[in-house]
């Protein structure tokens, strides 16, 4: 499906019933919104099928972030984390969606904890998965260091600190993307590669390399759940913990799981989804 937001066309899925009967009256469900990470190189076809298997308790919407996707760019061709908070305020106010769940994976997690500080009272609740509010490339290195050995590190420093063409990105694919987690990916990638977005947002002065948002996640109110694997090269743990440590106390929770990587659901899923549940379904 597809809305005209913010002078663009974003473009969304749906599954599962946002209303469910119950004895002789029809009472809402939680409303789950998910946002992919890496814009430009992915788009909401990651958490499919994956996701699925919440849709019985649940609404989940899939969204394509602007740029990204089936969705349309930004008029002016600029994109920003603010812009993607700003879309999804207005993307639930539109469709009538009120204090969504936002779950935001790697870069969609940017926007996650973007829009949780800029629009503090629009939130039901909020998960950070695997991601982090600025990044700090030696410490990226130093688990690629781990996990893989000198030939990950060296691609990693090049495409992460170097230059971003396309024999890096190739390089750092063959060698680094196997070492996101410790499961191998049954399935092919399913993503539309959009390349404006790419280099806008994983480009050396791009939003990905210049963001830092720790200083504002201490203006977040929803309950958050913090998500990550511990064995998870690209926004280590200690990225997760950063966060936690830079919201008022209280506020948000860490989870994370031994023998997995980057979206964590990928290596323990059982756990993961049980987790994924409770926050969201619980008062």
């Amino acid at each position: 499906m597809r809305i005209a937001i913010n002078g663009k066309v974003l473009f969304f899925d749906v599954e599962g019933e946002g209303w469910a009967r119950r004895n002789d009256t029809m009472v809402p469900k939680p409303t789950l919104i998910l946002l992919h990470g890496a814009p430009g190189n992915s788009d909401h076809s990651v958490f499919k099928p994956d996701f699925s298997v919440l849709a019985d308790a649940m609404q989940i919407i899939y969204l394509d972030l602007s740029g990204a996707g089936r969705s349309e760019d930004e008029p002016d061709g600029h994109f920003s984390l603010e812009r993607w908070a700003d879309d999804l305020v207005a993307f639930c106010d539109t469709l009538g969606i009120e204090k969504p769940v936002v779950l935001g994976v790697s870069g969609g997690g940017f926007v996650a904890q973007c829009y949780g500080a800029r629009h503090p009272d629009h939130p039901g609740k909020l998960i950070f998965a695997s991601t982090q509010a600025f990044l700090d490339v030696p410490r990226c290195l130093e688990e690629f260091a781990r996990l893989g050995g000198p030939d990950a590190v060296d691609a990693a420093r090049v495409l992460l600190s170097e230059r971003v063409d396309g024999e890096s990105s190739a390089r750092f694919a063959a060698l680094c993307n196997p070492l996101y987690n410790p499961t191998p990916m049954p399935l092919k990638p399913a993503y539309i590669f959009r390349p404006k977005l790419a280099m806008a947002f994983h480009g050396l002065e791009g939003i990905w390399h210049t963001m830092d948002l720790r200083g504002e996640l201490g203006k977040i109110k929803a309950p958050t759940l913090v998500l990550a694997g511990d064995d998870d090269p690209i926004t280590p743990l200690q990225d997760s913990r950063d966060i936690v440590e830079a919201m008022t106390p209280g506020v948000a929770t860490l989870a994370h799981f031994a023998n997995a990587g980057h979206g964590p659901w990928r290596d323990q899923p059982e756990a993961v989804f049980a987790l994924l549940r409770r926050f969201i379904t619980e008062a």
